[in-house]
């Protein structure tokens, strides 16, 4: 999106942007309930039911046991600097377009692969944002806990945040831990942003 298209949507439309920053701070949110509540307790399944996998898993869970609980003000910098990066994120493009997948040897998609993808993206918001931990988190949800030195995220774990400029299609969608359903968070459209 241009410069002058971001703006004009800021100003003829700043409902759908308060949408936006609630979805942000709901996203960081969650991640710091996780980390706060289970994190350290946490969910360490990766799906390996071997005795290998049971070991890992256990290895984990000891390893995590014996770190302190993470300090309040800690959880709270986590939650910022994830809240911060999430909304220039989508504030920087509140009304994205479609996306569309390429195919051929670069993508690693055959033609109808690409074509399925394109057609299930048609289906859903035009953006979202993917916040994942496989054994340690990755992206946005890497740089926000080592800036605020916090660990113990729930293994397997992903969240998509999803927006658009139609408020129906802004949804945040969960999967946490391995094998999981995905669940979608409830909508806090009708809290005031923080």
């Amino acid at each position: 999106m241009s410069l002058n298209t971001a703006s004009a949507f800021r100003q003829a439309s700043p409902q759908p942007l308060m949408l936006l920053q609630r979805l942000a701070r709901q996203a960081a949110a969650w991640w710091r309930t996780q980390l706060a509540s289970s994190g350290y307790a946490g969910k360490f399944s990766n799906g390996d039911t071997s005795r290998a996998g049971e070991t890992a898993q256990i290895m984990a869970s000891m390893v995590a046991l014996q770190q302190p609980e993470p300090a309040q003000d800690a959880l709270n910098h986590f939650e910022q600097l994830l809240f911060q990066a999430l909304w220039e994120r989508m504030e920087s493009d509140p009304s994205p377009t479609p996306r569309t997948y390429a195919h051929g040897a670069e993508s690693g998609l055959t033609q109808a692969e690409a074509a399925e993808a394109s057609r299930r993206a048609a289906s859903h918001p035009a953006c979202h944002l993917v916040l994942s931990v496989d054994y340690g988190p990755e992206g946005e949800l890497r740089k926000a806990a080592e800036s605020a030195r916090v660990s113990g995220f729930p293994w397997k774990t992903t969240m998509w945040v999803n927006w658009d400029a139609d408020p129906t299609k802004c949804y945040i969608d969960v999967r946490y831990g391995y094998g999981a359903e995905v669940q979608r968070l409830p909508t806090t459209a009708e809290q005031p942003a923080k």
